[in-house]
């Protein structure tokens, strides 16, 4: 394999020098070194033409499989189906429900984050909201209060 890749690799190149030289003839200043480069291109045309038809099947069949079907698995995917889909809506609503109760811990860190910072103390107030951001992460509120103790 190798060596044919060499090989054209050599056919290509010595085609790129000719090609190369027939430019530089056809941008001569004689007229007659133009013309031949001119009719030396169009029969090197004529030849590429001829050639691509010849080899236009040049293509081979690669049969290799990346993943082969697995029969075997889809029934027993079909069989499996409902307990997952049960699995997934028992986590589900057990998300749900520690997302509740997240919540209501970190209103109730909220309210006594608010408390600390009504008092004066800074520092507890930080120490709250802080606690409040680990059980609900995404409460924009506790940010902010946190943010503005600093």
């Amino acid at each position: 394999m190798d060596a044919d890749k060499e090989k054209d690799l050599q056919k290509f190149l010595k085609n790129v020098d000719e090609i190369s030289n027939l430019i530089q003839e056809m941008n001569s200043d004689d007229p007659v070194v133009q013309q031949k480069a001119v009719l030396e291109t169009e029969k090197r045309l004529l030849l590429m033409e001829e050639d691509q038809e010849e080899d236009e099947c040049r293509t081979t069949l690669n049969k290799t499989m990346i993943s082969p079907p697995q029969t075997a698995m889809k029934s027993a995917e079909e069989i499996n189906s409902e307990a997952f889909l049960a699995s997934v809506e028992k986590d589900a609503k057990e998300r749900a429900k520690r997302r509740r109760e997240n919540k209501v811990l970190a209103d109730a860190l909220k309210e006594k984050g608010n408390e600390a910072f009504a008092e004066g103390n800074y520092e507890t107030a930080i120490l709250r909201y802080s606690e409040g951001l680990e059980k609900l992460k995404d409460m924009k509120v506790l940010y902010t209060n946190r943010a503005q103790q600093w």
